[in-house]
């Protein structure tokens, strides 16, 4: 799936360097927000990453509830728990959750329905700060 070049995996870890979060923000969600630049002073992972990688790891459920509890900095491991369980979280090494997601219904895992789904929902979820010229409008 096309996420997969937006984040490295090692030790059973997510790892998200600034310039994959940047890449994706940009490239894929069309988001210029500056607090995704790999050098803003308060860099963060955008939202819409982690909700794809969600969609990744553990596919599209018939309803599923998205609650994001803290921005994720760069360099942070981020453990996505093996589960089947309709509740679960996104938390870094010290514990510290960033996402918790609640699903139930039918699951599908199908790369070629979750793809387009994720290019489109990040489509329209990305604009929050489009690119107006030489500056951020």
């Amino acid at each position: 799936m096309f996420v997969k070049r937006f984040y490295s995996e090692c030790n059973d870890k997510v790892l998200i360097n600034a310039q994959q979060a940047s890449g994706f923000a940009k490239d894929i969600a069309g988001d210029f927000n500056p607090i995704h630049d790999p050098d803003a002073k308060r860099f963060c992972v955008p939202g819409d990453l982690l909700f794809a990688l969600v969609l990744e790891k553990y596919g599209l459920s018939q309803t599923m509830c998205f609650a994001f509890s803290g921005m994720v900095g760069h360099g942070v491991n981020l453990n996505f728990p093996v589960t089947d369980a309709a509740e679960f979280e996104i938390s870094d090494d010290s514990g510290k959750t960033y996402l918790k997601v609640q699903r139930s219904g039918t699951t599908v895992s199908d790369e070629s329905l979750i793809e387009p789904f994720l290019l489109n929902y990040v489509a329209f979820s990305g604009p929050n700060f489009p690119r107006f010229g030489p500056s951020y409008g």
